[in-house]
């Protein structure tokens, strides 16, 4: 990893290469978008927001010339805006903040902005979500699904679609700039990008706002409700990346095995309830400061 690293910060050129090799790289394995949008993020934090555009415009349009003449020139461009655009934005906001809690406020209001907007353009997004879906009714009747438990699935899927598609916005540009803090920690910061993580505190006034999504949420009727419920699944996320850095932070500060972060994150995409009790952990955070605590008892 180090030697990726150090490639992609010798030069421009360089860095522009690594970014179309995974650009390319990501139309077998999708998740190899995430380095992708890490490369910009890291060239932004360590040289600024103009050579970050540069080097993400350079790639663009090297990737966009030989894709005109195949009618992919489009795609290029909606990967450039969905997976690095924001990327640079977030990797700019920290780089002038210098704060990580900003950071992560700033890409919950990427998904506040998507939530507001598919509310404010469509009637019924769960309507609109669920007629996208009908394409599935086949493929799954051919797997051997029963009609009715289509119906049922389709119908829960497209009532949260929205909220879905906000979390999606919000995380992928974050755990993208996650890598870059980490790849520049690597190189000119040795852990970091841990102290960084491990010490992160949203804001005490963010409670009350997420309270007031909860109450909507739950009593609320009609558009406000609709909307307050997809909301509820950005303050969680931010909820639960708190309660991550708590976790890490107790087991560093316990000297635990890493298997207990590992155990934690298996247990997470086994048993998505888990991210409940970790967001719960981030909340309570707020007023309980369990890191000081167990520091207090060391």
């Amino acid at each position: 990893m180090n030697f990726l690293v150090t490639y992609i910060m010798r030069n421009r050129t360089s860095a522009v290469l690594v970014a179309i090799a995974s650009v390319i790289l990501s139309l077998l394995l999708p998740p190899v978008s995430y380095l992708s949008g890490a490369i910009i993020g890291l060239v932004t934090l360590r040289h600024g927001s103009r050579e970050g555009l540069l080097v993400m415009g350079i790639a663009a349009l090297l990737i966009m010339l030989p894709a005109l003449f195949s009618g992919g020139a489009g795609l290029v461009a909606v990967f450039a805006a969905v997976v690095w655009l924001p990327v640079w934005v977030l990797a700019v906001v920290l780089r002038h903040t210098v704060s990580l809690p900003v950071t992560i406020l700033a890409a919950a209001l990427l998904g506040v902005v998507c939530v507001m907007v598919i509310h404010g353009l469509l009637a019924d997004p769960a309507q609109w979500w669920r007629a996208k879906l009908e394409m599935l009714q086949p493929v799954l009747a051919e797997a051997g699904w029963k009609s009715e438990d289509i119906e049922a699935n389709l119908t829960t899927l497209s009532g949260a679609m929205t909220a879905m598609l906000a979390a999606a916005v919000m995380m992928t540009p974050l755990i993208s700039l996650f890598i870059a803090r980490w790849w520049q920690a690597l190189l000119y910061n040795p852990g970091g990008w841990r102290d960084e993580f491990q010490q992160l505190r949203l804001p005490h006034q963010l409670v009350w706002v997420a309270a007031a999504v909860v109450v909507a949420a739950w009593f609320a009727g009609g558009f406000l409700q609709a909307i307050a419920a997809d909301l509820l699944v950005i303050a969680l996320l931010l909820y639960l990346l708190q309660g991550l850095s708590v976790a890490h932070a107790l087991v560093r500060q316990r000297g635990l095995n890493v298997g207990w972060l590992v155990g934690l994150y298996v247990l997470m995409l086994l048993l998505p309830q888990t991210t409940m009790v970790v967001a719960g952990l981030g909340f309570t955070d707020v007023w309980l400061d369990y890191r000081s605590r167990i520091n207090a008892i060391d």
